[in-house]
């Protein structure tokens, strides 16, 4: 399993490396750049309102999907049939009450207009991620790698047009638009991949068992919806709370971008390792190894990367979004230490949800909803967007730290003492090396190329990445595709 997931780990990673930055801090900064803190904020605010209900898209589907049919292929000829047709009937529920909901909230009848077309786009970002599920789920992550771009690429080719080419002239409505036609596209695309093994498929719907799947997946849907309110309420309050909410908004979106493509990249690997350790489980292998390695190659650089985002907050911020002030700044520098825990509980929280742990998992959700509604309720009206992202970074650090402890103590993973001496000697190394850039004042992306060096450096000299053995697999994983 760890020869699997380093192999398809570099190519997930070169796929997306190759994309998503680029539509973040290219079409997406650019498309703000182009309409204005403003207009920005409005099409972030109607984004988080659309998000507040996407349970309903969901309902746990997906990470069923992935999970059961790593364990058992089988599910997906019986189980396709019934779990789409609900997936089907949930989606016209979500759009039905998201746009009910919306007019109940005083939205003006042009943002009506548009909070219709990011339910669908919605509804198609979500079928994109079931089709997706279904491939991770029968272990096809080469061919979900290059799934895991198509959607944006397509957005990267219309907004470019616009934004470059001046085909059109970019506005909200039409930046929208473009991800309905990328969407439908990916879902097309996505399809037609799972098509080849949905043959033979059990049309009769098994009423009994089909509650029985409905009732397992329940666990799934309230976590994700606990997570959803957890980390999209910030938008939906402040214009409720502010009389500068759109315009707070927009500065706090512009804050976003660039944990938002850091994200991207992280949740890519939890979806990596959903399917492998819930295989894992069911086979009793044994998970320290891969925890472990996946450990060390996602903590270290994330902390690395949030070390230097947090020093150079100004110049970078100033490079996303040329309008940006001191203020915008240090909303960015407090809310780039959100990737740290989010990456914690990327390793963690998807362990957790692979042995089945939904009711602790759902617990430290529902804390750290209330925990979020709070601070932001408290901290809004004093610090603004500010305020909104000090919410953020407790929230986020309480569920990451939570799940690390949990899912360690649940799984019984006892890390080599090598590798906890390693970890902890790459830890201050970094800090030393940043402090002594920092006086040394060097340009953000001088640090940031001393800093990277010196982090992989430290990665392969102590072998929290064992370059020999990475080697050595991918030879090996080339050698087994010729002789296929």
């Amino acid at each position: 399993m760890k020869k699997t997931f380093i192999s398809n780990f570099i190519l997930l990673m070169s796929v997306n490396l190759l994309i998503k930055p680029f539509w973040i801090l290219g079409i997406d900064r650019g498309v703000q750049n182009a309409v204005g803190y403003e207009q920005y904020g409005i099409y972030s605010n109607l984004f988080a309102f659309s998000m507040l209900f996407i349970t309903l898209l969901d309902l746990g589907i997906n990470s069923y999907t992935s999970s059961n049919i790593a364990k058992d292929p089988q599910k997906l000829k019986d189980e396709f049939i019934a779990l789409t047709g609900f997936k089907l009937g949930s989606s016209i529920l979500y759009l039905a009450l998201t746009l009910v909901l919306g007019i109940a909230n005083g939205y003006p009848a042009d943002r009506i207009q548009l909070l219709w077309v990011f339910g669908l786009n919605q509804i198609l970002s979500y079928f994109y991620t079931y089709f997706r599920s279904i491939v991770g789920g029968m272990q096809l992550f080469k061919t979900d790698a290059f799934l895991s771009v198509v959607d944006r690429l397509l957005m990267i080719i219309l907004c470019a047009s616009m934004l470059w080419f001046g085909i059109l002239e970019m506005s909200i409505s039409r930046f929208i638009w473009a991800q309905t036609i990328a969407y439908s596209s990916a879902v097309i695309i996505s399809f037609m991949v799972i098509k080849p093994h949905l043959m033979g498929l059990n049309y009769a719907i098994n009423w009994l068992a089909f509650k029985k799947i409905i009732f397992s997946m329940l666990p799934y849907a309230l976590l994700s919806l606990l997570m959803t309110f957890y980390t999209r309420l910030d938008v939906v309050l402040i214009p409720k709370i502010l009389v500068d909410g759109d315009v707070q908004n927009g500065i706090y979106a512009s804050a976003y971008r660039l944990l938002e493509a850091a994200n991207m990249m992280a949740a890519l690997v939890a979806m990596l390792l959903l399917p492998m350790f819930s295989k894992m489980i069911a086979n009793k292998i044994d998970l320290k190894p891969l925890v472990q390695f996946s450990t060390g190659l996602l903590l270290i650089p994330s902390f690395t990367f949030c070390l230097i985002a947090f020093f150079y907050q100004e110049p970078i911020i100033m490079l996303l979004n040329s309008q940006s002030t001191g203020y915008a700044a240090s909303i960015f520098g407090m809310v780039i230490l959100c990737f740290f825990p989010l990456c914690t509980m990327y390793i963690y929280g998807t362990l957790l949800t692979a042995n089945g742990n939904f009711k602790i998992l759902n617990i430290l959700a529902g804390i750290a909803l209330l925990m979020n509604l709070g601070l932001n309720i408290w901290l809004i009206p004093i610090y603004k967007a500010y305020g909104a992202a000090i919410a953020a970074l407790c929230t986020q650090s309480f569920i990451g730290f939570s799940n690390f402890y949990i899912g360690k103590f649940e799984l019984k993973i006892v890390f080599e003492r090598r590798f906890i001496q390693n970890f902890i000697i790459s830890i201050l190394t970094i800090c030393i090396s940043m402090y002594v850039n920092y006086m040394l004042k060097l340009l953000w992306w001088q640090s940031s190329i001393c800093l990277g060096i010196i982090t992989i450096a430290l990665m392969f000299s102590l072998k929290i990445i064992d370059l020999q053995r990475a080697i050595t697999l991918i030879k090996s994983n080339s050698t087994e595709k010729s002789g296929m």
